[in-house]
């Protein structure tokens, strides 16, 4: 049976695979009408960056001719996709959003691009980001901001925001992406989709371009992850199977995803922690807490409201862990002299603001770094014995829905980001996500419902260490009981009939 023409761009990835393997659609079907829809959206959208049409038809045409000789290219045979501009392309240009890489083209893939390949994904092409994914949108002097599909005026969010932008518009099947802040779960909680963030050091990062090409391609940020943006959760296990496993320099070590702890909602203990003075949150977020604990409670799932005995707080997570590590592992190779002259200028101006830890992080010792270490292993310890009683905890991505497009690329400090009226330091966006990347663990937003504004407003879920199925389907289930993913309606074309 085949589907309606607008129906096909917005089907889970894993639709996608059993419609191929049915014979339903061709993969290069498929990569046709995403890149029909890649020419007719992506100039309001400025999602994907760089395009590879030929290539991505040739390859989509070696897969449909390996299955018709029964062949299996693997889970994601055949599925076109796209890739953060972070990770290196064999031939396709890797720019990061910096302006000394605009022209460079890698003669090899980063090794979980080499790994999404040898699964049979077709990649088409290359979504947009902040230079040296520093930032908390997608917006560099080399391709300009990505726009929110359900808002053009609205930020992508950061710093994997083409990616999301493509895929909650049905520009590609998915987008494989990378974080150390938040960078898939942000944008995909501003763009109404499932993201997830792999458990630390799952998904090796070689050839993942910050540190830049060269020597550099060996360098795997402190706290990076790799990632992925989807319209529902469950296409994140063949992305997983995919993609997880040792570098070939890490010898024998192995390592399993763990099975799911639970398979119904009624099974699993959620710890539900939506409230912290340091980070508070608005009401939409509030609102979507109160609709995913009503759906758990009718389901019956063990529930824990603001448990007591919480491993951390958010203040003490970002300043004595997230923010040193986090600068400690910077890329300073595009980093531009404005860029650090703004910083300084903010650090002059108001010394108790964010621009601060940013200067002392940048330039701290390797003692020092050690102590925000130490701190980590104690907090990831600590939630190693929490989740001896919990499998879940709920809490939210950001204090708010997509904020609006900002004009200061280069004055990371300098921004106005409002709480309910309030002016908060806008880096408060990352500090509810970087609770995972201290743990280690995974952690996967879930869209819930729509904001005041119509903009969609997601959760995450976030597990022990190694339980990447878990939070997955916690996810899915829950995802089924409230909004889940839904396309933006401007993007949504009218049924015609199937190729």
């Amino acid at each position: 049976m085949r589907h309606a023409v607008s129906d096909v761009p917005f089907q889970p990835a894993v639709e996608q695979s059993r419609a191929l393997a049915a014979g339903e659609i061709s993969s290069r079907e498929l990569v046709e009408l995403y890149l029909e829809r890649i020419a007719t959206h992506n100039t309001a959208l400025n999602a994907v960056v760089t395009l590879d049409p030929e290539r991505a038809r040739r390859e989509a045409g070696e897969a449909d001719a390996a299955r018709a000789a029964g062949r299996d290219l693997g889970p994601l045979h055949g599925v076109p996709i796209t890739v953060k501009d972070s990770f290196e392309t064999a031939g396709m240009r890797t720019v990061c959003g910096r302006t000394d890489l605009k022209d460079y083209v890698p003669d090899h893939d980063a090794e979980a691009v080499k790994r999404l390949r040898s699964a049979g994904a077709v990649i088409m092409g290359k979504s947009n980001m902040p230079p040296g994914n520093q930032d908390v949108q997608a917006d560099n002097p080399v391709f300009g901001p990505s726009s929110n599909p359900w808002d053009t005026t609205r930020t992508s969010g950061g710093s994997a925001g083409g990616g999301a932008v493509a895929t909650a518009a049905g520009l590609t099947a998915f987008d494989f992406g990378s974080e150390i802040g938040g960078s898939t779960r942000i944008p995909s909680h501003f763009n109404g989709l499932y993201g997830h963030k792999s458990t630390w050091r799952s998904i090796p990062l070689i050839g993942h371009v910050p540190y830049g090409p060269g020597p550099g391609r060996w360098t795997e940020a402190d706290m990076g992850c790799g990632g992925a943006q989807v319209r529902d959760a469950r296409d994140l296990v063949p992305i997983l199977r995919a993609t997880v496993g040792p570098a070939d320099y890490d010898g024998g070590f192995s390592y399993t995803l763990a099975p799911p702890r639970a398979t119904k909602l009624a099974d699993f203990r959620v710890a539900v922690w939506s409230e912290d003075p340091s980070c508070p949150v608005d009401s939409d977020v509030a609102a979507a807490v109160d609709d995913a604990v009503a759906v758990l409670r009718t389901a019956g799932a063990k529930i824990t409201v603001q448990p007591a005995g919480l491993p951390v707080d958010i203040a003490t997570n970002h300043e004595k862990a997230f923010q040193p590590l986090l600068f400690g592992a910077g890329d300073r190779t595009g980093l531009a002299p404005a860029s650090s002259a703004a910083v300084l200028a903010r650090f002059v101006q108001h010394p108790r603001s964010d621009a601060g830890p940013a200067l002392l992080g940048t330039f701290q010792s390797h003692y020092h770094w050690l102590q925000a270490h130490m701190v980590r292993n104690e907090i990831r310890q600590r939630w190693f014995e929490f989740f001896q009683d919990f499998d879940i905890v709920l809490m939210p991505v950001t204090p708010t829905a997509a904020p609006a497009h900002h004009n200061k690329l280069i004055d990371w400090f300098g921004r106005p980001f409002e709480v309910e009226g309030v002016r908060r330091p806008y880096w408060d966006q990352v500090k509810w996500s970087a609770v995972a990347n201290v743990s280690g663990g995974p952690a996967t937003t879930i869209p819930v419902r729509r904001g005041r504004s119509g903009l969609p407003i997601g959760l995450q879920a976030m597990g022990p260490t190694g339980g990447d199925l878990t939070t997955i389907e916690f996810a899915a289930l829950l995802g089924r009981e409230v909004d889940g993913f839904v396309p933006p309606p401007a993007f949504v074309q009218t049924p015609t009939t199937g190729p």
